[in-house]
């Protein structure tokens, strides 16, 4: 199964100012955020739904 992650111009500047700082904590929490927007769209499956 492969995802495609899009990152919006304000989580690409975080990014660069995490490693820019050598920030671990922050890291760890982008990641943290990064791990549940993933989670929080899984995927569809193709057909009727069933209740």
């Amino acid at each position: 199964m492969a995802v495609t992650i899009t990152f919006s111009d304000a989580d690409q500047q975080r990014m660069e100012a995490i490693i820019i700082d050598k920030d671990k904590e922050e890291a760890l929490r982008f990641c943290s955020d990064l791990l549940d927007r993933i989670k929080g769209h899984p995927g569809h499956a193709c057909g009727p739904k069933v209740v």
